[in-house]
């Protein structure tokens, strides 16, 4: 097997664990004891998220990327490894999909989903929220930090669960993976070939 499927699906399996950590936190089943310090949890987890995601895609883009870009491993900012990604491959980012459904000619369609998903804009403004956020506040401004980071922690989870429970992932090989996510159990990939056209004698 691709030693890429395995470091792809880790990468996805501890993303999930993360956002359930998130979550946990949302729902005061775990604690650090202060207000504070469980914003600073959960907004931490929320920026390796992102970081999963960008890596999980250099994962599935290593040879390319690591052609053009023999330091990759040293890329520390998501946004900046993304951009790079980019450049190599336009159509790295994650795909969400619909579940398949089943046609009357006994093949199954998919769907892509057309919005409620972390988008690469979402990803940009979160990524530099959570750096606002984590950043200690200078002790001698006067003007108190305002909190705007858009959208509330549960509608960031959302769409990142959005994205990421059933998608495509587009490889530069013009192959892909099929991922899905279930809330627990292991996660599935399947690659992806183009459906053969069938024509009559």
């Amino acid at each position: 097997m691709n030693q890429e499927i395995p470091t792809y699906v880790n990468c996805m399996e501890e993303v999930r664990d993360r956002i359930n950590l998130v979550r946990s936190v949302g729902e005061h089943n775990i604690t650090t004891g202060r207000e504070v310090f469980d914003v600073e949890l959960v907004f931490v987890q929320l920026r390796k998220v992102l970081e999963l995601i960008a890596f999980a895609s250099l994962t599935a883009n290593k040879d390319k990327y690591c052609a053009a870009h023999a330091n990759f491993a040293t890329h520390w900012r998501a946004k900046s490894m993304l951009e790079e990604l980019e450049k190599i491959n336009p159509d790295f980012y994650p795909m969400p999909i619909q579940h398949p459904q089943l046609q009357p000619d006994g093949v199954k369609r998919i769907a892509v989903i057309s919005g409620g998903f972390l988008t690469k804009e979402d990803f940009a403004v979160l990524y530099d929220k959570t750096g606002d956020i984590l950043h200690v506040q200078n002790p001698f401004k006067v003007q108190a930090p305002r909190l705007n980071i858009k959208y509330s922690v549960k509608e960031w989870i959302t769409r990142i669960q959005t994205l990421l429970a059933l998608h495509i992932v587009h490889l530069v090989d013009d192959k892909k993976w099929v991922v899905q996510i279930p809330e627990s159990g292991p996660i599935y990939l399947w690659p992806a070939e183009p459906a053969q056209a069938v024509t009559g004698s």
